[in-house]
């Protein structure tokens, strides 16, 4: 669900609840330093255009 943050200055709304096409990129991966440690090489891990089974 979209939520305000910031006090109310940014109103952040989760791709997952778009509709239509997004247009941008990720820019940066932020606090990656402090990242969960399965976060390595997902790209390498197999993709499923659905669910599993």
């Amino acid at each position: 669900m979209p939520g305000l943050q910031s006090g109310g200055a940014l109103l952040v709304a989760p791709a997952g609840s778009l509709d239509g096409e997004i247009d941008i990129r990720p820019a940066a991966h932020i606090c990656f330093a402090s990242r969960a440690s399965w976060d390595e090489r997902l790209e390498e891990i197999p993709r499923m255009d659905g669910l599993p089974g």
